[in-house]
């Protein structure tokens, strides 16, 4: 009875090492499902992500030398401030002419008044000695083409003008463009001149960014791309601040792949085509961020999609 005893209790120590290594076994292999299930079935995901946000250049809309900058980089600025101002004195010295173009064609209005109602007047005397037989048909007609001329004379004074209005006009425009402001309210992230430099027309000035409204673009292999939906939850973190999760979702699906856009686009009907998995643009909200995202920050994200 001993020698039986002896061999089931062997017998059950033998089983207990074969169960327990094979149930980890099984363990381990059902919770490696359950992670890949999680991590690369649920989700998609990509590094290829950076903080994006609303970028504007600001430039001046007329050549000129800049006179003033009144911010840097890293200064707040809000809608309709003062940013640059842009030497005025050529300008001015314009509109002073212009100004005295005006006077001139305003008294040669003058002038041309009165040639008119003399010549009107010439012309009704002339009517009515012509009527009378008094004076020929030739001074009849001399009488009537100097009052047709001055007539047109008159007009022309007119539109010289409005000519020397629609000029100071002008003017007064470049001088409201030689004061630039800033289009919405943001931070300045680069300064591109120094004051007394020359700049063209759309040359940049400022860089200007609005922090109060950014999102995530990620570029997106197409291989995942048709698992994307709007409205689908996401979650993200930023090299800049390790260990903190922003919470979004999907807010826009690109209609065309990044390469598209590059300096030189692919030519896939080479007889030298490399298959290359393209990326596709997909913008991501950022809700709620407890920290200062800068567009440009690296981002990791996960979309879940099931």
């Amino acid at each position: 009875m001993q020698e039986n005893n002896e061999i089931d209790n062997r017998t059950l120590y033998q089983k207990k090492r074969v169960l327990i290594p094979l149930s980890l076994l099984i363990a381990g292999l059902l919770l490696g499902a359950i992670f890949w299930y999680i991590n690369f079935y649920a989700y998609v995901d990509t590094d290829d992500a950076y903080v994006d946000g609303d970028n504007l250049s600001i430039s001046s809309k007329i050549l000129g030398r800049i006179s003033q900058l009144a911010v840097d980089e890293g200064d707040k600025v809000t809608q309709g401030q003062v940013i640059a101002r842009l030497d005025e004195s050529d300008l001015q010295a314009q509109e002073k002419q212009a100004e005295a173009a005006l006077e001139y064609a305003q008294r040669n209005v003058q002038l041309t008044s009165v040639n008119l109602q003399k010549f009107d007047e010439d012309f009704r005397r002339a009517q009515v000695q012509f009527d009378s037989k008094i004076i020929t048909r030739e001074q009849f007609d001399h009488a009537q083409k100097a009052l047709q001329t001055a007539q047109v004379q008159d007009k022309l004074a007119q539109a010289q003008v409005d000519t020397a209005n629609a000029q100071i006009e002008v003017i007064k425009t470049q001088l409201e463009n030689t004061v630039i402001k800033a289009p919405m309210d943001g931070v300045i992230a680069k300064r591109w001149v120094l004051p007394g430099a020359v700049v063209q027309a759309a040359q940049p000035i400022y860089a200007l960014n609005n922090l109060q409204r950014i999102w995530v673009t990620a570029n997106m292999e197409e291989t995942k791309f048709y698992k994307l939906r709007l409205g689908q939850k996401a979650e993200m973190t930023v090299d800049a601040y390790p260990g903190v999760k922003y919470h979004g979702e999907v807010i826009q699906l690109g209609s065309n792949t990044a390469s598209q856009f590059a300096l030189i686009p692919p030519n896939n009907a080479s007889g030298n085509f490399t298959k290359v998995t393209q990326r596709i643009p997909v913008k991501i909200s950022v809700e709620n961020s407890s920290t200062s995202l800068l567009p440009g920050m690296s981002v990791y994200l996960k979309v879940k999609v099931k």
